[in-house]
């Protein structure tokens, strides 16, 4: 996904993009129109609202509050993203503090080094990561967060640019990533993380997607909707290969079309056996068709698990490809990573249900999903294209 050009916390984000790539993937798709099948709009629009696929909206921002004092979490039909960021970024001591509950990825393991022995700014991941989901409770306001206890203050850069940096009072930091440009597009989101946190394994990186959930208020009047969107996944164990710099990890990016049927609250799974003929990297899986309730996923489709087969040039200087000319070349090792996606979390996001996130993990790799509604891609910026035809999962 685009930003503008970054102030001075921009060696903080190279330092913490082994977490944040995951979640601001770029999504290459195509300006379409259309959106679903607009027969039985009506009944479908009374489904919608008073059934269990979207969530009951929470009223508008700040209107009711948790025991806490805090403003409960906003749905759609609360306020729009722009005036989220403003509220969450007024440093007034009397701004409200807004509770958020939400799932990300959890990264542990020891920080990469350079030739020196300092954290490597160059290749920013982890060796021998362990990958999991972990659910968080997250306080947002008075530009700052409060994350399960953890405080984190002092912005690094103007609530106006596209990435904000915080210091923690405990150590390690937090980041909030929004767009105020591209905000105006109901399908964008923030992303939020923690980076640096000491766990046993060494350090830990843990990062969310933040949005508004669609809302009963909110939902769309067709009997079914059709995304596009992006698949990755990362694995490996950072370890370096040969003098070029290749590491044992692989990050795999796949554009593919979707469906979420109102009726039924089921998301389409797709079938993926590809090789990409720029990377030679070749991916293999096949997600399931997935079930939505409250506007997450809903508990069986939480327990599915699934294999994910990749293999093809190591990185170079990951993650990224290999920067060199002609890369790959025929000196540049290849690696194979097998892995089982144990753990599912998945939310949908903005007016009309206009972005669908899911994420996956297991203790050898991650996943994720990013879906946007098939007719707002004539919104996004420098009208991308698709790269990567698919096989669905079924007709």
């Amino acid at each position: 996904m685009p930003h503008r050009p970054l102030s001075p916390g921009r060696a903080i984000a190279r330092h913490i993009r082994f977490l944040f790539w995951l979640l601001a993937c770029g999504l290459s798709l195509a300006a379409c129109n259309g959106g679903g099948d607009a027969q039985e709009s009506g009944a479908v629009a009374r489904d919608a609202m008073h059934g269990d696929l979207f969530i009951a909206p929470a009223g508008a921002l700040c209107a009711r509050r948790e025991r806490d004092g805090n403003c409960v979490q906003p749905t759609s039909s609360s306020t729009d993203a722009l005036a989220l960021h403003k509220a969450m970024t007024n440093p007034g001591p009397d701004a409200p503090m807004i509770n958020f509950d939400s799932p990300g990825y959890l990264i542990e393991g020891l920080r990469t080094k350079d030739s020196q022995g300092n954290p490597s700014m160059i290749n920013p991941s982890m060796i021998n990561p362990s990958f999991g989901l972990v659910w968080r409770h997250i306080q947002a306001g008075r530009n700052g967060f409060v994350v399960d206890g953890r405080r984190y203050g002092n912005a690094k850069d103007n609530p106006s640019d596209a990435m904000v940096n915080y210091t923690g009072e405990q150590g390690g930091g937090a980041v909030l990533m929004f767009n105020l440009e591209g905000g105006q597009n109901q399908a964008w989101f923030f992303i939020f993380g923690e980076h640096d946190l000491v766990s046993p394994r060494g350090t830990a990186g843990w990062g969310t997607a933040l949005g508004l959930l669609t809302d009963q208020t909110d939902a769309p009047t067709t009997r079914k909707v059709t995304y596009l969107g992006r698949y990755r996944s990362f694995s490996g164990t950072a370890e370096r290969l040969d003098e070029n710099g290749s590491t044992d990890s692989l990050d795999i990016r796949v554009t593919y079309e979707a469906e979420l049927d109102l009726h039924t609250g089921s998301l389409s799974g797709v079938r993926i056996d590809y090789t990409d003929p720029g990377t030679q990297r070749h991916t293999r899986l096949k997600l399931p068709d997935l079930t939505f309730k409250h506007s997450r996923l809903e508990g069986l489709s939480k327990t599915q698990r699934f294999d994910i087969e990749i293999d093809g040039p190591a990185h170079i200087d990951a993650p990224g490809e290999d920067k060199r000319p002609e890369a790959p070349r025929p000196d540049t090792p290849r690696i194979r990573h097998d892995f089982t996606i144990e753990a599912l979390e998945g939310e949908i996001f903005g007016k009309q249900a206009a972005r669908i996130h899911l994420m996956g993990a297991g203790p050898k790799g991650t996943f994720l999903v990013a879906l946007v509604r098939k007719d707002l891609f004539e919104l996004m910026e420098n009208n991308p294209v698709i790269h990567y035809p698919l096989t669905p999962a079924k007709p």
